[in-house]
This record gives C-alpha cells, sequence and structure tokens, in this order.
C-alpha cells in the first residue's frame, strides 16, 4: 500500500504519493507531473499582489493536477489583520467551491474564527488542517464540525501530543512532511505505534481517506 505524504514542501523520492504545496506567487509551476495545491499563505498576503494571487489558484484550478487549494487560512500570531485573512481565505473558499476542491489549512491560534468560517459558510468541502498540533478542547470542537487533520513531527514526534493523535478519528487522518526532512516512512512507523496498529492497517486507512477525497492516483 502506499503511503500518503498530504502536504510537502519538496517532492522526495521515496515511492509515496505527495501533494507538493505550491505557493500562488509562485506559478506557474513547470516541468514536472507532481500532484500539488496552489494557495495563498497567510504569511505572505502583505508581500505579494493577493488578487492576483487569486487570480493565479483561479487559472490553476482545472489542473488534473491541482488537487486542493491551500495551504491556506488564518494566523493570529502575524502582523497581517485578522480581518484581511478571513477576506483572501473566504476568497480561495469560493474557488474550492467553484471547482470542488478540498481545501488545506494553515491555521494558528484561530481556530475559533475558522470553525465560525465554515458554519457561515455552510461548506461541505473536505477542510484539512495541515500540521495539526492543538489541544484537546481544539480537538474535539474541530471532530465535532467535520473538519480533516493532518499531522506530521510536531504531533507524532511529541510523547505529549500522542494522546490527541488518538483521539482523531483514522478515517479524518493525514500523515504529512511538510518542510520536514523527517521521513514519511519513519512517520507511518512512529504513528502506527502511537496508534498501537499495524503500519499496514494505518497505511491503508490513510489511503483510503485520500482516495475519498482526491480520487485514485495510482
Amino acid at each position: 500500500m502506499q503511503r500518503i505524504d498530504l502536504h510537502t514542501h519538496t517532492i522526495k523520492d521515496d515511492g509515496s504519493i505527495q501533494i507538493l504545496n505550491v505557493f500562488a506567487q509562485n506559478l506557474p509551476i513547470e516541468g514536472h507531473e507532481s500532484l500539488y495545491s496552489v494557495g495563498l499563505h497567510p504569511w505572505h498576503i502583505a508581500s505579494v499582489n493577493p488578487e492576483n494571487c487569486l487570480q493565479l489558484i483561479e487559472d490553476n484550478a482545472q489542473s488534473p493536477n491541482m488537487l486542493a487549494i491551500g495551504e491556506c487560512g488564518l494566523d493570529r500570531s502575524i502582523s497581517a489583520s485578522i480581518e484581511l485573512q478571513k477576506h483572501y481565505f473566504t476568497e480561495q473558499i469560493r474557488i474550492a467551491e467553484k471547482h470542488t476542491k478540498p481545501i488545506i489549512i494553515h491555521c494558528v491560534r484561530a481556530y475559533y474564527d475558522l470553525i465560525s468560517i465554515k458554519k457561515q459558510l455552510k461548506s461541505n468541502l473536505p477542510w484539512i488542517i495541515h500540521g495539526y498540533s492543538g489541544n484537546k478542547e481544539t480537538t474535539l470542537n474541530l471532530i465535532k464540525y467535520g473538519f480533516f487533520f493532518s499531522v506530521g513531527e510536531q504531533m507524532v514526534g511529541h510523547e505529549s501530543k500522542h494522546d490527541i493523535l488518538r483521539m482523531i478519528p483514522t478515517e479524518r487522518l493525514f500523515l504529512e512532511t511538510d518542510d520536514n526532512e523527517y521521513p514519511i516512512k519513519d512517520m507511518y512507523i512512529l504513528a502506527a505505534q502511537i496508534l498501537k496498529v499495524d503500519e499496514e492497517s494505518l497505511s491503508e486507512a490513510i489511503f483510503n481517506n485520500f482516495k475519498r477525497l482526491f480520487g485514485n492516483r495510482q
């Protein structure tokens, strides 16, 4: 069973199915056949032309290799106003809804805002929080509102977070390498140990999650 690396900044020669994160301002991407996602990251709003980025996302959304919108989202730890962030996040959700693409989300200290937007928009698309490492209360709320979780070294590699990982329903779980050199194979081995399942069963469950959200890409 092929492993899924839901969110990576570098394509790796490890046999996994990978979704390459592409920042909208770096489009177009040429010269490879990678599966990818495209988004306007909240960190970049002040340093790029955000309207141009939205158009680039729209222009690429029909590409069969562009599987998702993102990473995009909300971050209350940065200087860009939360209202401006919400505006451009909502615009990207609009594009995702138009093209029926899942959304890969960056969220820092803004889970209340994130849930509020999802409820307000009544979106039925898959919303996947990447690099997730929230607390118990936040996790329960996100599960309640139908979010998916992509976790990496921040959760798998820290024992204090293992109870949170065990709370996440397997049918909502993905693993990722993000911008980390931590091999996705090791991520699966450790996650399987934490969840007390065999690695093959975990790989199959996550592969089935991937097929359900993105189609069969083998």
